[in-house]
C-alpha cells in the first residue's frame, strides 16, 4: 500500500530509507532506474548497428568483386569484336555460303580472361555481305556476350607495291695481246738448174760442222728428177763427187721434196683480241600496281 502510495504522489511522497534510516524521496529513486534503462537500449541499438554495417559492408565487397567482372567479360567480348571486324577489313576473315556459328577465335587469352567469336553468312551479294558475330567475353566465372550484325561493303583498291628487282649485266672488256700466229707459205717444184751447188747451201754446213759421219744426199742422176734418190755418204766424199752433180743437195729430211711442190710453216707474233666477260648482279627499284577487292566493315545492330 506504501508503494502505490508513492507512486500516486510522485515527487512529494517520501519512500525507502537512506543508510541512516531516513526516508529517500521517490523521485530520486526513480531517476536511478531511468538511466539504467536508457543505457541498456542504446547498448542494443549501438550492436545491432554494428552488426548491420558489418553484414552490408561484406555484402557490398562480394557485390562489386561480381560486378567488376562482368564489366571485364564486357570488355573482353568486346575486344574480340574488334579483332573479328579487323580480320574481315583485311579480307584475312571472308564469309562464305552455308558458314553457320563457324568459331574464328576459341577462348582466345587476354590479361584477366579470354574470348570466344563465332561467325555466321545473313547474306553474300556483289557490292556487299551481310554476316552475323557472336562475341562471349569470359572472366573467372563470369561471361558476357555481344551480338552484332556487319554489313561488309566492297570496293576497288588499288595497292602500290615498291619492288627490288635484280638483273644480271655483262660487262665486256677488249684488249689486244701478241700470240703466236702460224703462217703457211706455198713453195713451187725446185729445177735442177736452179738447185745451188751443194755445198753451197746451209744443209750442207750444219751437216759438215756435225759430229756425224755421214750426210743424207738427194742424188739426181743426170738431172732427171723422176730418178731422184737418197743417199747417206762419207763427209769426205760430198764435195769431190757431188759437187759436179747438178741437182744434188744435202737433205735435212731425208727426201728429195724439194723437187715437189709443198709449203712452209713459220710462226709470226701477230696482235689478237682478248676478250674478257664480266657479269653482275644490278640491283634496280620499280613499282607495281596491284587492284585487290578491299572490304569496309560497317556496324548495322549492337546488343
Amino acid at each position: 500500500m506504501q508503494l502505490r502510495k508513492c507512486f500516486l504522489m510522485r515527487g512529494t511522497k517520501e519512500c525507502g530509507a537512506d543508510a541512516d534510516g531516513a526516508p529517500l524521496p521517490m523521485a530520486g529513486r526513480q531517476s536511478g532506474g531511468s538511466v539504467l534503462a536508457v543505457i541498456a537500449v542504446l547498448g542494443l541499438l549501438l550492436a545491432l548497428a554494428q552488426a548491420t554495417v558489418y553484414y552490408r559492408s561484406k555484402g557490398s565487397t562480394k557485390f562489386l568483386g561480381t560486378e567488376k567482372n562482368k564489366v571485364q567479360a564486357m570488355q573482353m567480348a568486346e575486344a574480340g569484336v574488334e579483332e573479328n571486324i579487323a580480320d574481315l577489313g583485311k579480307r584475312k576473315l571472308k564469309p562464305a555460303a552455308g558458314m553457320i556459328d563457324v568459331v574464328t577465335y576459341n577462348h582466345k587469352p587476354l590479361e584477366g580472361g579470354s574470348y570466344t567469336s563465332l561467325l555466321s553468312t545473313v547474306a553474300l551479294g556483289a557490292f556487299s555481305d551481310t554476316v552475323d558475330l557472336a562475341s562471349t567475353g569470359t572472366v573467372g566465372t563470369r561471361s558476357q556476350t555481344i551480338k552484332a550484325r556487319l554489313k561488309l561493303n566492297k570496293y576497288l583498291d588499288t595497292i602500290r607495291t615498291p619492288l627490288v628487282v635484280v638483273t644480271p649485266e655483262t660487262t665486256i672488256t677488249v684488249a689486244i695481246t701478241m700470240v703466236p700466229t702460224p703462217v703457211v707459205t706455198p713453195v713451187p717444184a725446185m729445177t735442177v738448174a736452179a738447185m745451188p751447188l751443194v755445198d753451197a747451201t746451209p744443209a750442207y754446213a750444219a751437216c759438215m760442222a756435225s759430229g756425224a759421219p755421214t750426210c743424207t744426199v738427194c742424188h739426181v742422176p743426170g738431172g732427171v728428177i723422176a730418178s731422184a734418190t737418197v743417199l747417206s755418204i762419207s763427209k769426205a766424199t760430198i764435195k769431190p763427187v757431188h759437187k759436179s752433180h747438178q741437182g744434188d743437195y744435202v737433205t735435212t729430211d731425208g727426201t728429195c721434196d724439194l723437187y715437189k711442190p709443198h709449203t712452209i710453216t713459220t710462226f709470226v707474233m701477230a696482235p689478237q683480241n682478248d676478250t674478257t666477260r664480266t657479269i653482275v648482279n644490278l640491283t634496280t627499284y620499280d613499282t607495281t600496281v596491284t587492284i585487290d577487292t578491299a572490304t569496309k566493315v560497317q556496324v548495322i545492330s549492337w546488343k
